[in-house]
This record gives structure tokens, C-alpha cells and sequence, in this order.
């Protein structure tokens, strides 16, 4: 039986593994995706590849402190995973289907590998954005979260899209606002009594197209126009860069049954990552925890880890 059993191979679930492994525990991190979005590669240069997550833009400008930023981010998590992956027996790749615990030992059941056991297990799987309903939405990466802040100097004097009215979407405008020429904000309807999207509202360089829908997203390598409808009415938005966050689907459901989730699935978690399953613990994306940045799902995943270590310490 492991120590600790961790799902999800993500920057919060390698910032556990790195804990644990430093405190000397028996730990084995069943994952999916071993680095999780920073190994996704989008263009920003002609001919770079650069990592930061939930963007699709080909724009020819100078790379800013936040990119930097992003780009320790993702360091430090390869750094991580190259930590997991060294130690035989460490890291195994499976689905994992369902986790129940029966007495003081909790059961990991997986899709190739049988029935995994451990005194604890911190979930760190994730979540997978919803995608927006229309023809070339693959030109469309999905999630705001840090992305737009990061490339607010890129995006200076340029024309951006974002779709959708999550706390994520009106976050991310609000960022790329300030530097660049004209945004769009569109979604069919919008929170009027939240003071982010008043502010927004009262920037000239906003347009608030409230009651659209997108209907097209066109381009050749990256998007160049978005479509936009309403009760026939149809403009045709030309952009540098979009974004969509039309909400996310927690990867949740192997906990489902014996942890508390909000009502979209996202696991609730206090203030040391813990749920209300004791020995189990939650960190990143996958919990009611804003953030969506590496940085923050590294101190969460390490949080995590440090509450699980402690719980472990008092079982004796």
C-alpha cells in the first residue's frame, strides 16, 4: 500500500508528487497527461513555439515579463516531473475510474492497472474547458485564466475577442483592455452587478455585444474573424487574437459519490485543500479554488501535500 496516491499529472499534482517525495513518502502519481497544459505549444514568433496554455495567436512582438513569468512556471513544473519520472515506480499511466475508501485505506481503481490502495489521496485532475458551438472553433483555444495578462503587451494596439461571461472571460478582458486597440466582449448574457463587467463597460476601446452568439470562426493558420448574430443581425468582427471561456467541466467523477462538489462538480475544498472526505485532499483546477495559473496550482498542489503529509504524520 502507497503513502499517498495522487491523480493528475498537471502542475498541481507534480508540485504534490515534489513534496512528497521530498518528505520520503511512499507516493505514486496516476496520471493522463504528465505535465498537463504547459505542454501545450502555441505560435508567437514565425519561428517559435512558445509554452503558456489556452491561447491560439501568431502576432510578431516582443516577449513581456509576464511571459517570463510563465515561462518559470513551466519550468519549474518539468522540473517536477523530471523529479516523478527518475524514481522507478513513481508515475504510472492510467484512467483512474473511481476512489473509495473503506476503513482508513482508500482504493484507486483504474482502467489497466486493477486497484490501486493508499492512506491518502490528493485529487489534482483538472478541468477540460466547454467548447463554443460553431464552425471553426478549433481556431479558438479555449480558457482565459492568466493567458490574456500574458500577452497584454503583445496584444497592444491590437483587436481581440473574448467570448463568454464567466469570471475567467470578464478577468481576461479587463486585462487585455488597458493595451489593446478594441476588444469584444461577447456572450448572450452578462452579470450587470458584477464590478468587473461595469468597468468594462465604461472603457471606450470595449464593445459589449451582449445577446450574441457566434456563429463562425474563420482563418487560415490562426483566427482572423469572428462571426457574431443576433435576431439576424450579423457583424463580422475582425481580430488579432481570440479567446473563449464558456465555463469548464471539472474532472471530478471518480470522487463524486464521497466528496461535497458545488453544483458544476467542483470539489470543495477549505483552506488546507481538504474535502470533506478525511485523507482526502484536492488541489488545482479540479476545485472551487480560483486561479487557473501555474504558479498558483504549484502553492496549491504543494499545499495539498503538506496537509496530506500531516494527516499521515498523525495516523502514526
Amino acid at each position: 500500500m502507497h503513502d499517498l496516491i495522487i491523480v493528475g499529472g498537471g502542475a498541481a499534482g507534480l508540485a504534490a508528487a515534489a513534496y512528497a517525495l521530498d518528505k520520503q513518502l511512499d507516493v505514486m502519481v496516476v496520471y493522463e497527461n504528465l505535465g498537463g497544459k504547459i505542454n501545450q505549444k502555441f505560435t508567437m514568433h514565425a519561428d517559435t513555439d512558445f509554452l503558456v496554455g489556452h491561447i491560439l495567436v501568431h502576432l510578431d512582438a516582443p516577449e513581456t515579463t509576464s511571459e517570463e513569468v510563465t515561462r518559470l512556471g513551466a519550468e519549474t513544473v518539468q522540473e517536477f516531473e523530471r523529479q516523478v519520472t527518475t524514481q522507478r515506480g513513481r508515475a504510472l499511466f492510467d484512467r483512474v475510474r473511481r476512489v473509495t475508501k473503506e476503513g482508513d485505506v482508500f482504493k484507486v481503481e483504474t482502467e489497466r492497472s486493477g486497484t490501486l490502495q493508499a492512506a491518502a489521496v490528493i485529487i489534482a485532475s483538472g478541468a477540460v474547458p466547454k467548447q463554443i458551438d460553431a464552425p471553426g472553433r478549433e481556431f479558438i483555444n479555449h480558457g482565459i485564466g492568466y493567458t490574456p495578462v500574458t500577452f497584454a503587451r503583445a496584444l497592444a494596439g491590437k483587436t481581440a475577442v473574448v467570448i463568454g461571461c464567466t469570471q475567467r472571460a470578464l478577468r481576461g478582458a479587463a486585462e487585455l483592455a488597458p493595451t489593446a486597440a478594441q476588444v469584444y466582449l461577447v456572450a448572450p448574457k452578462f452579470p450587470h452587478d458584477d464590478p468587473i463587467f461595469a468597468v468594462l463597460r465604461k472603457r471606450p476601446n470595449v464593445e459589449v455585444l451582449e445577446g450574441y452568439t457566434v456563429t463562425e470562426v474563420t482563418g487560415t493558420t490562426t483566427v482572423d474573424t469572428v462571426v457574431v448574430e443576433q435576431d439576424g443581425k450579423v457583424r463580422r468582427l475582425p481580430v488579432d487574437a481570440a479567446f473563449a471561456d464558456v465555463g469548464l467541466t471539472p474532472n471530478s467523477a471518480m470522487v463524486k459519490d464521497v466528496v461535497e462538489t458545488d453544483a458544476d462538480g467542483f470539489i470543495i475544498v477549505d483552506k488546507r485543500n481538504a474535502t470533506s472526505l478525511p485523507g482526502l485532499f484536492a488541489a488545482g483546477d479540479v476545485t472551487t479554488v480560483y486561479g487557473e495559473h501555474t504558479l498558483i496550482a504549484i502553492g496549491e498542489g504543494a499545499r495539498a501535500a503538506l496537509a496530506a503529509h500531516d494527516y499521515l504524520l498523525a495516523r502514526g
